[in-house]
């Protein structure tokens, strides 16, 4: 991960699917044409009806949620899709770290004593997402083997 994000139309794929996938969209800035700016701001929602685009739904690294018009936003700088462990918003960090955790905690108690490759792949995807640190402190998930995914070979 760690792509740049070319638009509404990118941002609202990469929300869809963001379970899928992981991650969170994150800019280096976002400036209103009030003249309000954000630094590392994690964008949210993106709201459209049709092929119109109307609002942007993001949070500031101080917690504060903000909906705006799209209208409204004179500049969005260096939108990227990362992975959690990679975003520099601290406050949206530790709070999707959070929730993963807990989706994980609850993933691993539901599928307990079988295994299967769908099961395994959405605890990778989580794991490469929030970071095999993270989850080394929790004692829930100290049993949790992680096991590298087999590099595929051509030839």
């Amino acid at each position: 991960m760690g792509y740049d994000v070319n638009g509404f139309t990118d941002m609202h794929t990469l929300l869809t699917n963001e379970r899928k996938i992981g991650g969170a969209i994150e800019a280096n800035r976002i400036r209103l044409n009030t003249g309000e700016e954000f630094t590392y701001p994690v964008i949210t929602n993106v709201d459209f009806s049709g092929s119109t685009f109307y609002s942007l739904g993001f949070i500031t690294d101080k917690g504060e949620k903000y909906i705006v018009n799209v209208k409204e936003i004179s500049m969005m700088a260096s939108c990227r899709h990362c992975p959690v462990r990679d975003l520099k918003n601290s406050y949206y960090k530790e709070q999707k770290t959070q929730q993963r955790l807990e989706y994980l905690k609850r993933l691993c108690e539901v599928n307990e004593g079988a295994c299967n490759p769908i099961f395994e792949e959405e605890v990778r995807t989580i794991i490469n997402d929030i970071g095999e640190e993270v989850i080394e402190n929790e004692a829930e998930l100290s049993n949790l083997q992680i096991v590298p995914k087999k590099p595929f070979r051509i030839a």
